[in-house]
């Protein structure tokens, strides 16, 4: 008798495996990535108590004042979307942008329609767009260890697939210093074919203000014939070029610091529709001059930064209105020095960009675009908001977010509304206000005392007219160097007890996560979003992505329905959103938007070794 014969019944291989039995979240599968899962049910999951811990003011405490004021026609709007990264132009060359890269897309999602800029130095020294194939030029001058970086419409359109799926208008940039306007137009229409209506500008060139810097400077790409009548005929021609093929794409220039060069830009003849493009970086002395822009936590903190920013977005924008023409920052960051320095990663910065984020859309820029890069959380540019896991020479498929990027997320997650005015009674404390449609008011409040000798304080707050209840969504850490754990997302995958997203070591796997391992290319997952946070990590509500939406926020302690002002106790060293709900608040926050084809967002009708920098130069 055969062998067969006597064998048992056999599995038949069309029949369905068993599902995947349910994670922490009930109804979602284990080590489901966080933009597979609706932000709120992490957040039940996460069992927040219904009022703020700490929010109840208490006796003995020092006090502040914030007046809210009325809105009134001709205040400027605030743009839910407007917020978000910029990265290099050879980044469209990247594999990882993609759709199916499930940290990328969560963090995309987080910053809920973002605008996504493809720009920096690397435009016109490194990059090369070519719909024909064509080899890598040899004759350009590059720095040692420097590489041009081909990139081709697949390239562009494995990008606008990951926009598409997570509502991000996108701006990319043309070189420049190689001078071939056609080459410019044949990029804008590729692009357009791509990205649609997402694509919301093209900006030529990177800074034409540093094209030259001196005869020996190893960034140069122009000669001393460079000036800025040069560039404002290049800029007509580019512009015209493009306007060929892709009419009416907004064009974005100069990508500067200089007002003399917005000047030009803003000036320059068939630019229209044009996009005056502000950089900004206040702490960018790498050396030992001008004591007061150096990269230190006390200036970082410092009300004169806060005021050389306003300084600086004012001009710009008196420089745009005298153009009748809108601002963009398409790269900023609170430095440029390369390498890593006291504020790098840290709480310092978090709490700076998420008042900057702020700041500069009550002066009426319309989008904001931190410089940000794709390398990993060792070895990268610390200054981004984001890192992967990996190395510098091979970086890998995991994101994380650090300190500064979960200041941009907790920003972004205010919906749609206009500017409300908003008076902070001390320079230590700022205050930004937004009104919405429902009748509620989010209002954003930066505490710039340090954590480690000041203690919470209580603010009170009157507002225009009677309050309902009031919400507290948080962004706090331990100290102004206090850092959120994103390198976590470069640690060997599944290490036991390695620490999680969060910062705390992750639990022993019970037999059902052992047979269900994570997925080794997502960091951002359910499982690490419900660890909380060391007590003195950089977090939003003690936790990381996702950011608890407004609906879903504990109440703050002790708001009396019908008053026109309430008291809350805020901590050292923190960013405060309060959604403040009147009596007459016709639903909670909504938290939607779209972008729209002009470029402007709207809302739907429904360790020792050295290390590189995000950008070269700067302000």
């Amino acid at each position: 008798m055969g062998a067969t014969a006597c064998a048992g019944p056999q599995p038949d291989p069309s029949a369905s495996s068993a599902p995947e039995p349910t994670g922490p979240v009930p109804g979602v599968a284990r080590n489901a990535p966080l933009h597979a899962v609706d932000p709120g049910l992490v957040v039940a999951a996460r069992d927040i108590p219904e009022t703020y811990p700490g929010s109840a003011p208490r006796d003995g405490d020092p006090t502040a004042r914030v007046t809210l004021g009325r809105t009134s026609p001709g205040d400027e709007d605030y743009r839910h979307g407007s917020v978000g990264l910029s990265l290099e132009s050879t980044d469209l060359a990247d594999p990882r942008l993609e759709e199916d890269n499930h940290d990328l897309v969560s963090i995309l999602q987080s910053l809920h329609e973002p605008t996504l800029r493809f720009g920096g130095n690397s435009t016109d020294r490194r990059f090369f767009f070519t719909s024909t194939d064509e080899p890598i030029p040899t004759e350009w001058p590059l720095a040692k260890g420097e590489k041009i970086t081909k990139v081709t419409p697949t390239d562009l359109e494995r990008v606008a697939a990951l926009a598409r799926r997570t509502g991000t208008s996108v701006i990319l940039s043309a070189n420049l210093a190689r001078y071939d306007p056609d080459r410019a137009a044949d990029l804008a229409a590729h692009a357009r074919a791509a990205f649609g209506d997402r694509l919301v500008g093209l900006m030529i060139g990177n800074e034409p203000n540093g094209f030259h810097r001196g005869s020996d400077d190893p960034l140069n790409v122009k000669g001393p014939e460079w000036n800025r009548t040069v560039y404002a005929r290049q800029l007509t021609a580019y512009a015209r070029a493009v306007h060929r093929k892709v009419p009416h794409l907004r064009i974005v220039a100069p990508g500067a610091y200089s007002d003399p060069w917005w000047e030009v830009a803003a000036g320059a003849p068939g630019t229209a529709p044009f996009a005056l493009a502000l950089h900004q970086y206040p702490l960018s002395e790498c050396g030992t001059r001008w004591t007061r822009q150096k990269p230190t936590v006390t200036n970082a903190v410092a009300p004169q930064t806060r005021e050389r920013v306003d300084a600086l977005v004012s001009r710009a924008r008196s420089a745009a209105d005298e153009h009748r023409v809108p601002l963009w920052i398409t790269e900023t960051s609170l430095s440029s020095c390369p390498g890593g320095n006291q504020i790098t990663e840290t709480l310092a910065a978090a709490v700076y960009h998420a008042d900057y984020s702020m700041r500069v859309q009550a002066l009426a820029a319309e989008r904001v675009t931190a410089h940000s890069s794709l390398g990993p959380c060792h070895g990268g540019p610390p200054m981004s908001p984001l890192c992967s896991d990996g190395t510098v020479g091979s970086p890998g498929e995991r994101f994380g977010l650090r300190a500064n990027g979960l200041a941009l997320a907790l920003i972004a997650s205010i919906p749609q509304g206009t500017m409300t005015p908003a008076r902070a009674g001390s320079e230590d404390l700022t205050a930004f206000a937004v009104s919405h449609p429902d009748g509620s008011t989010s209002l954003v409040l930066s505490d710039f005392r340090d954590p480690a000798t000041a203690g919470p304080r209580t603010t009170t707050v009157r507002t225009p007219a009677a309050v309902q209840r009031v919400t507290q969504s948080q962004l706090r850490g331990g100290s102004w160097r206090a850092t959120a754990p994103a390198g976590d997302a470069a640690d060997p995958h599944g290490a036991s007890g390695s620490p999680s997203a969060q910062g705390t070591g992750a639990p022993a796997p019970d037999d059902a996560a052992a047979s269900y391992p994570a997925d080794p290319r997502v960091h951002l997952s359910v499982e690490n979003a419900l660890r909380p946070a060391d007590d003195d990590a950089v977090s939003v509500d003690g936790y990381g992505l996702p950011i608890t939406p407004p609906a879903d926020r504990p109440e703050v302690a002790g708001v009396r329905s019908g008053a026109t002002s309430f008291a809350v106790s805020l901590p050292p060293g923190t960013t405060t959103v309060l959604t403040i709900e009147t009596k007459h608040a016709t639903a909670r926050p909504s938290a939607t938007a779209s972008p729209s084809g002009d470029g402007t967002p709207a809302p739907k009708a429904t360790s020792g070794t050295p290390r590189a920098t995000t950008r070269s130069g700067g302000q």
